[in-house]
């Protein structure tokens, strides 16, 4: 025990935290409170608030983005927070980007809250939509009732995380414990990286420390360092200032060797009026997230109503992705997951969706399914909340039928109806069903789109194209058709009687998924399933799919699937996109000829610092090849073309960000000689 640490009748072990003097938290990792427990909203308000000239930064802005270095009870936040909703002229929206390392749970984050009453509105905006169990690595966006205040935090090491993050910071809170207790993150690379995330306009810097290892390190990156008097009994503190990246006097002409410009997003000034042309999952929540940062929307579908795709199932599996490895596509579907699950849980839990948190059972298939498993289990360690493996009476136990084997269990997960979903997000947007969009074209004030019967629509500031191959069919993102690919995927459905006739009265009691799926009863009906058709763009009901549903059934669950008859069964056949890459195309969409004559020579393996700034086709974007994961990604994708086109903090590190932008199947190309100018 640190000589600081707390013992005695006055302190006591929970969620991880030493609580002393009731609750007032002490972190085990660095011996140090985390704030100070006779004035810490005070000192918050001094140094921070008060230290960056808020709330006059902020005021008649459109957006203002704080980055924090320590989130930790979340104390700076709610200081943060409160003093903006209290000032009549406040930017219209406040963004807060914040990094933790060793995050607390919802239940001591609660108890610390207790110490501030009067920020109890607030506090329980952020405990509610606090994860209640494990929060993985990487990017957790959260965000106030209204939508006018997101949180977007970091999970992991601060200098890690900001390294891999843009953010467009306009001012930092340099918070975190000491350097003497953490002195792994008061380095230059920290420093440097702030810089990085720092708004081209330029930043502000408060911070506690008057330590001369951070004052040397701010001023070394490039701040221009300023002291004020410390809170209370502490001498100094500093501030500090980042001027704008364009001033004269400072070097923006060379670009650092990892950097990419070929996925350098567009500047955007903020978009008033966005069309978005596919009325499924990935439109509908992409006019969902518009609509919410003040845009008016227009939602364009060719079929007669909304949904009329893959998002029409009647029910679909809301279960995350995960991978043994870090790999990046594991790490964007768990990001998705993240992000839809905690959507569809607010939207469930006030009527506004059909959906059920009866969790997932992920049973073992095969031997790789074990292996994968067993590397599951041992990356994410002891995470009862997230993930349980369960032997074969466990998994049957909480399936309610006996199983042939034991699997993965996700307490978290389920299932949603996503043409209730679908309703939901496109509620209140202007509509147009039965308006196939076959053009996009500029008219001097703007982009209109035209549709296959020769009506006109427009103007609009910016286009989402939203759909699904077809989005291979416009002049814009023709290129694209040789990266999308209609698999064919039918379900099948029986009635609850047929199981009770097997079975008794055992309902099921959650999602299994196998080497497909089967959910329990919505509305009285079992839905089971399902089919990949590569290939196939055909959505006739087929006797042959019927069978093969059954037949992977079968493997699971012989007894029930010896009942069923392929003959007699109804189902669903829609269409996904996929993608060589099984990643989506999220993004703005990129001037193909132009990529080809800026990156040609690409493959010789020149520094970036030697091409230009991406090139794109001016405000349009590009959403779509979600495949068979629309319920986990789509929403976040949407929150991503969101954020780009308002000029708003993103969601996802750059690394990611990379992987699912548009162009990297030119940048792959030209890079192994597939493609040539």
């Amino acid at each position: 025990m640190s000589a600081d640490e707390p013992s005695g009748d006055n302190a006591e072990i929970a969620d991880g935290i030493i609580w002393r003097d009731g609750n007032v938290p002490y972190s085990p990792q660095f011996g140090d409170i985390y704030y100070n427990p006779k004035n810490g909203l005070a000192e918050t308000q001094y140094v921070f608030v008060a230290g960056n000239n808020l709330p006059a930064a902020w005021q008649n802005r459109e957006n203002f983005t704080i980055g924090e270095t320590g989130f930790g009870t979340g104390l700076n936040f709610l200081a943060a927070w409160d003093c903006w909703q209290k000032d009549p002229a406040r930017s219209r929206r406040l963004h807060f980007v914040s990094v933790e390392k060793f995050p607390l749970t919802r239940d001591a984050m609660a108890r610390a809250h207790q110490n501030w009453p009067e920020l109890a509105d607030i506090s329980r905006q952020l405990v509610a939509q606090w994860p209640t169990g494990t929060m993985l690595p990487g990017v957790h966006r959260l965000g106030s009732d209204d939508g006018s205040v997101t949180l977007t935090l970091l999970i992991g090491d601060a200098i890690d995380c900001y390294r891999d993050y843009h953010g467009t910071i306009d001012c930092w809170f340099l918070d975190g414990f000491a350097p003497s207790r953490n002195p792994d993150m008061w380095r230059p690379e920290l420093f440097n990286a702030l810089v990085a995330a720092s708004s081209h306009d330029g930043a502000t810097l408060a911070t506690f420390s008057a330590a001369r290892i951070v004052r040397d390190g701010l001023e070394q990156a490039g701040f221009e360092i300023s002291k004020r008097k410390g809170y209370a009994y502490k001498r100094d503190m500093i501030t500090a200032r980042l001027a704008p990246k364009d001033a004269p006097d400072q070097d923006t002409s060379g670009k650092g060797i990892d950097e990419s410009p070929w996925f350098v997003l567009p500047k955007t000034t903020g978009k008033k009026h966005i069309a978005v042309i596919g009325g499924g999952m990935a439109g509908a929540a992409c006019a969902h997230a518009l609509h919410n940062r003040g845009c008016a929307v227009t939602l364009f579908e060719k079929s007669d109503h909304l949904a009329d795709a893959a998002s029409g199932n009647p029910i679909g599996m809301l279960e995350p992705y995960l991978t043994v490895d870090d790999a990046i596509t594991g790490r964007f579907y768990e990001a998705g997951f993240r992000y839809s699950q905690r959507l569809v849980r607010t939207l469930a839990e006030s009527g506004h969706i059909e959906a059920g948190f009866c969790g997932v059972l992920d049973l073992i298939s095969g031997p790789r399914d074990e292996e994968r498993q067993a590397g599951l289990i041992n990356r994410l360690g002891q995470s009862p909340d997230l993930v349980r493996l369960l032997d074969r009476e466990a998994a049957s136990a909480i399936f309610g039928l006996p199983l042939p084997h034991g699997g993965l269990f996700y307490p978290d997960a389920g299932w949603v109806n996503p043409p209730s979903l679908v309703s939901y997000l496109a509620h209140g947007i202007e509509c147009h069903t039965g308006a196939n969009i076959v053009g996009i074209f500029d008219d001097g004030d703007g982009k209109v789109v035209k549709s296959a019967d020769d009506r006109e629509f427009g103007t609009f500031d910016a286009i989402i194209i939203a759909g699904a191959t077809e989005t291979g069919a416009f002049d814009q993102t023709g290129w694209l058709a040789d990266y999308l690919r209609p698999v064919r995927g039918q379900i099948s459905y029986f009635d609850e009687g047929v199981l009770r006739d097997c079975y008794g009265d055992h309902p099921i009691r959650c999602v299994l998924s196998h080497k497909g799926y089967l959910t329990p009863a919505r509305n009285g009906t079992h839905v089971f399933g399902a089919t990949f058709g590569r290939d196939d763009s055909q959505t006739d009901l087929r006797e042959d799919d019927h069978a093969f549903n059954v037949g992977q059934l079968g493997k699971v669950l012989p007894k029930l699937a010896d009942v069923l008859d392929p003959a007699a069964l109804s189902g669903r056949a829609a269409l996904r996109t996929t993608t060589p890459d099984h990643l989506p195309v999220v993004g703005p969409a990129p001037d193909y000829g132009a990529y080809l004559l800026a990156y040609a020579d690409i493959d010789k393996g020149k520094k970036a610092a030697r091409y230009v700034d991406a090139t794109y086709h001016k405000d349009v974007y590009i959403c779509t090849g979600f495949g068979a994961r629309g319920l986990i990604a789509a929403p976040l994708a949407a929150e991503i073309i969101a954020s780009e086109i308002c000029n708003m903090p993103l969601p996802l590190e750059k690394s990611l960000m990379d992987a699912i932008h548009p162009a990297r199947f030119i940048v792959r190309g030209l890079k192994r000689r597939q493609i040539t100018a």
